[in-house]
C-alpha cells in the first residue's frame, strides 16, 4: 500500500467520527440514541487500532500515532 492509501482510509475514519459527532448534536436525540452513537464510535476506535496494526505489519515505517491523528483521534 501506499502513503496516498493510508490517507484515503484515514479520511474515511475521520469523516465517519465527524457524521457520528454531527448526529450526537442533535437536540432532539434520545438517551438510548446517544449511547448507540458513543458504541459506535469505539467501534470505529477499535476498527482504526486494529487496522493501524495491519498497516505497520505490512510497512515497519507506518506511524501509528500519526494514523490516528489523521483518523480523528487525539485531536
Amino acid at each position: 500500500m501506499t502513503r496516498k492509501d493510508y490517507v484515503m482510509i484515514a479520511a474515511t475514519i475521520s469523516e465517519l467520527l465527524a457524521d457520528i459527532a454531527r448526529e450526537g448534536e442533535s437536540e432532539s436525540l434520545s438517551d438510548r440514541g446517544r449511547a448507540v452513537l458513543s458504541g459506535e464510535g469505539i467501534g470505529i476506535r477499535a476498527l482504526a487500532l486494529r487496522l493501524g496494526d495491519q498497516l505497520r505489519q505490512d510497512n515497519p515505517r507506518f506511524e501509528m500515532a500519526r494514523f490516528l491523528t489523521a483518523c480523528g483521534f487525539y485531536a
